[in-house]
């Protein structure tokens, strides 16, 4: 395992997930039991991929530490992280393994009907693999982790890692998996139904938000962002005894899919304290808002996505409240 990079420079890390997402959407009604018309389509995906993605889009030099097969898709998948400026120099690929994949059938207005993962392999990315990697992890200006990863494995980058902890929830299944290093978390960024599950508090507006990001700061988190959807996103923070608390409504967006919002908004946060570890809390969730925005005016999993954009759309207009 080497880097191409100059070992002085400064560079962050993702541990998780990268799939094959093959995705089927019929044409027109779907008929249950039977063969639709539609449009099958293959992408890179994984929250850990998408993540980082967005991140080299970014201009962060972006290390992917994962796991993925030898067969086909697993050639695909490093292919395109090539392109996209991931680097792979510290992920593995294993003889004999299935690649990571996540096969979904939506309704013909993109809505999901079914999805099957094939996620096994993830278990791989454990601490023995992990240990031989410690010393490049721990040199990162930001080690980001997706809820991916098993939590014994959550449990030992607690012990182990000095690198910064950036945390994406993944879904309210997976969230749990944070809970053995919720004190060591410098950032979370849960959505409102994983700060539920995480907190036993019931999200339904920007108090209720604050009252669960609170819960969290309390458990040790350092820096919560809860995203509210269309009522944008929770900002907290706890320094020095003193609690903060912003909301940052969302920007006017045209939306194309929901998908990608959420990876797109957690890359911007890692981007922000990249950029400037002091930025304040309100302005980081304004980044975020702006690079989910630019997620949800793209028909990709992962928007051609820029810091200039980002600012371009930061000048834009914010959306009302909803509810």
């Amino acid at each position: 395992m080497s880097s191409n990079n100059d070992p002085n420079d400064r560079y962050v890390v993702v541990i998780g997930g990268m799939n094959m997402d093959i995705c089927g959407r019929p044409n027109g009604t779907v008929v249950n039991r039977d063969s639709n018309p539609g449009v099958v389509s293959l992408s890179a995906g994984g929250v850990g991929q998408n993540i980082a993605q967005n991140m080299a889009h970014l201009g962060m030099p972006t290390y992917l530490i994962t796991v993925y097969g030898d067969d086909e898709n697993g050639k695909t998948l490093a292919e395109c992280c090539n392109r996209n400026n991931i680097h792979l120099d510290y992920a593995e690929q294993l003889k004999g393994r299935r690649s990571s994949t996540y096969m979904f059938v939506t309704d013909d207005t993109g809505d999901l009907l079914v999805a099957v993962n094939d996620m096994d392999i993830c278990k791989e990315i454990n601490p023995e693999f992990l240990e031989r990697r410690l010393d490049f992890i721990n040199n990162a200006a930001i080690c980001l982790l997706d809820a991916n990863l098993e939590e014994e494995t959550m449990a030992w980058i607690g012990d182990h890692v000095t690198a910064p902890l950036f945390g994406d929830t993944v879904s309210t299944v997976k969230a749990h998996r944070f809970d053995p290093i919720l004190d060591k978390m410098t950032v979370l960024k849960p959505n409102d139904l994983e700060a539920s599950v995480l907190t036993g508090i019931g999200i339904a507006d920007q108090y209720s938000a604050g009252a669960a990001a609170k819960t969290l700061l309390d458990k040790g988190v350092k820096n919560v962002f809860i995203s509210l959807g269309a009522n944008g996103i929770l900002c907290a923070s706890h320094t020095n005894d003193t609690y903060r608390f912003e909301h940052v409504p969302p920007y006017r967006t045209n939306i194309a899919t929901a998908n990608g919002a959420g990876d797109s908004g957690m890359a911007a946060i890692t981007w922000s304290y990249y950029d400037d570890p002091d930025r304040d809390i309100k302005e980081v969730g304004r980044i975020a808002q702006a690079a989910s925005s630019i997620a949800l005016e793209c028909t990709k999993a992962v928007p051609d996505i820029t810091v200039d954009r980002i600012f371009e759309k930061m000048n834009g207009e914010v959306e009302p409240l909803i509810g």
